[in-house]
């Protein structure tokens, strides 16, 4: 064996030691494509940052005074190094014929990261850990009509419908990018005329997150919103439409501007997450908080305490689903541990 062959080989082994060191032994949770891509990027880009501060991948990574953010960024580390021991470490073996000068390469940057991993986990965040502003408050300060302004401020822009669709639903951009249907339909159990929005869920896995989901308002409902959509149906053919967005990036710009347009001196940014903040306080202040849940495509109820709560809901204003849907069951929610049973009186004696 050459000598570059004897250096690989003992980096190898010394990268194969300190796995054990930062990897879980649990083993991984199913993650959607989105995740993992999300992760690569991340990845790529502390990389790069590494590049020019002084303390290197470490600094990069602990660059930041927001916990869910470091712990973000190291599972990003953890996955990329994973993505490279199945790309290209996996399967080899002295008898094929390597690229060794493309090995050298991998081994050298797995090596980089599990040092930074190590010391990572070692020190932890060093930055002072900020307190995390919730999104709710994004609502505090805007009018009671909020809603129906941006709407209108849009009505005539290529996101005339999807601004729509996202207030009366609370669906996420990226299920915009996909498409949501809506339509008006006859519905047996409640007997009357309904609009009915169908939504395919986003960042749903094995264990998170509402496959499909629908939200019904009835057609005569005097919200606004509802009947501009109501009055869009009845002019589409066979009064259905399939809304769809391009990029949600875009779409979130778009929102950006029109609420900076509205209401310039609002401390917060208006985006897609202030309709589900809204809707989600609008549904709750009915009483059927699962149906919050369900209408926000999340699967555990623990979930929905992050968004909008009953008292935020605008009075008379507030939307009025007569019926949300969803593909799976909400899990129940844990308030508190459940009581001891008594010890019989025949154990005490």
């Amino acid at each position: 064996m050459n000598t570059d062959a004897e250096c690989l080989n003992a980096m190898a082994r010394e990268c194969v030691a300190m796995l054990p060191a930062t990897m879980s032994h649990e083993p991984s949770k199913a993650r959607s494509p989105r995740t993992e891509a999300e992760y690569q990027r991340m990845a790529h880009v502390l990389l790069q940052r590494a590049q020019t501060l002084p303390g290197g991948l470490v600094a990069a990574v602990q660059d930041t005074g927001s916990a869910r953010t470091f712990y973000k960024r190291m599972s990003a580390l953890k996955f990329h190094c994973r993505l490279l021991v199945t790309q290209h470490l996996e399967g080899l073996s002295a008898a094929q014929n390597l690229d060794w000068e493309r090995l050298e390469e991998v081994l050298s940057r797995l090596h980089e990261l599990l040092c930074a991993l190590i010391t990572l986990k070692q020190q932890g965040m060093t930055q002072p850990s900020r307190k995390r502003r919730s999104k709710r408050q994004a609502l505090r300060g805007l009018p009671s009509t909020w809603r129906e302004e941006l709407c209108e401020r849009g009505a005539h822009g290529k996101y005339s419908d999807a601004l729509l669709i996202s207030a009366l639903t609370g669906a996420r951009p990226s299920e915009v990018v996909t498409g949501i249907n809506t339509r008006l339909q006859y519905d047996e159990s409640l007997g009357m005329e309904t609009v009915c929005v169908y939504v395919t869920g986003s960042k749903v896995t094995a264990h998170q997150g509402q496959p499909h989901r629908f939200v019904a308002y009835a057609v005569d409902d005097t919200h606004p919103l509802v009947a501009v959509l109501v009055k869009r149906l009845r002019a589409a053919t066979n009064t259905e439409l399939q809304i769809q967005i391009g990029k949600a990036v875009n779409f979130t710009a778009e929102l950006k501007r029109l609420g900076h347009c509205l209401w310039p001196e609002h401390a917060h940014a208006i985006t897609a997450t202030c309709f589900r903040h809204q809707w989600s306080a609008d549904v709750k202040a009915t009483g059927d908080v699962d149906a919050a849940s369900r209408g926000l495509g999340h699967r555990s109820a623990k979930t929905r305490r992050y968004y909008g709560i009953a008292h935020q809901a605008r009075d008379g204003h507030a939307l009025r689903p007569v019926r949300i849907e969803a593909d799976l069951p909400v899990k129940v929610l844990r308030t508190s541990a459940q009581p001891a049973m008594p010890t019989p009186r025949a154990q005490l004696e």
